[in-house]
């Protein structure tokens, strides 16, 4: 689902070449390193409208940002004889580990739901939410899923958080959490006029772990066998150990 909306972003991207505006936009940081220390880090996106004319302003921009996709299974609980058990389940496919969309404050103002729908943007236009739209028991899965997203700070829709430092320039930050999955996301930058699309651009932020806690995590992965036999070696041996300190006289 996330492949087919970026191949529509690319496509329209494609189809506006033809307009004079174009589109350049930049990170303040290109990779993110996860450490045992990390509490989290800004990201700032800088753009500027190319080839604009002199006296053009009410340029409308959204960014968005989205991790690597995930599977999700949701489950809800009910009582069976008495005790609370997991019923009934959905499935999600392709669905966004990380998502946030900033609006400038005319974009956030002025634009349709029509348009906002069009091309994605918004927690409630995600392909995963709108499959299920028509169907009122999968909706309060997928509100399920975008409740617990929303409060693990994963989730986040920011209207007036695109500034305009000058009517041809913008910036706005997002924040990754602390809990922030790993993997490449992706940044999309949107410019309206007049709810017009005019250009976009892509970019590539990786989020990754770095120093002894990715060594560990990928000598887990590559050698799960040995993994496991060290853990338990050395819950015996802390078990032993302890015993010995504190062993009575």
């Amino acid at each position: 689902m996330i492949g087919r909306a970026l191949m529509l972003f690319a496509l329209l991207v494609t189809a506006q070449t033809a307009r004079a505006e174009g589109l350049v936009s930049t990170l303040s940081d290109e990779a993110v390193e996860i450490n045992s220390s990390f509490a989290g880090s800004r990201i700032v996106v800088f753009g500027a409208v190319e080839g604009a004319p002199p006296a053009a302003t009410d340029y409308e921009v959204a960014v968005v940002v989205a991790g690597p996709p995930q599977d999700l299974v949701a489950r809800r609980k009910s009582r069976l004889f008495g005790i609370w058990a997991n019923r009934d389940s959905r499935e999600f496919d392709d669905v966004p580990s990380y998502y946030v969309v900033h609006f400038s404050e005319n974009l956030s103002r002025e634009a349709s739901m029509e348009r906002l729908e069009q091309f994605r943007l918004g927690i409630r236009n995600l392909p995963f939410v709108q499959e299920v739209a028509a169907n009122r028991a999968s909706t309060d899965f997928a509100d399920a899923v975008l409740r617990l997203k929303e409060a693990r700070g994963l989730y986040r829709e920011r209207p007036d958080a695109v500034e305009f430092l000058s009517p041809q320039v913008f910036r706005t930050t997002f924040f990754l959490p602390a809990n922030v999955p790993t993997g490449e996301y992706r940044i999309a930058v949107y410019l309206f006029r007049e709810e017009a699309f005019l250009a976009g651009q892509t970019q590539t932020l990786v989020v990754e772990k770095s120093g002894l806690n990715d060594q560990i995590a990928q000598f887990s992965e590559d050698q799960p066998l040995i993994y496991g036999l060290v853990t338990v070696a050395l819950a015996l041996f802390t078990g032993w150990l302890a015993g010995v300190i504190f062993r009575r006289p």
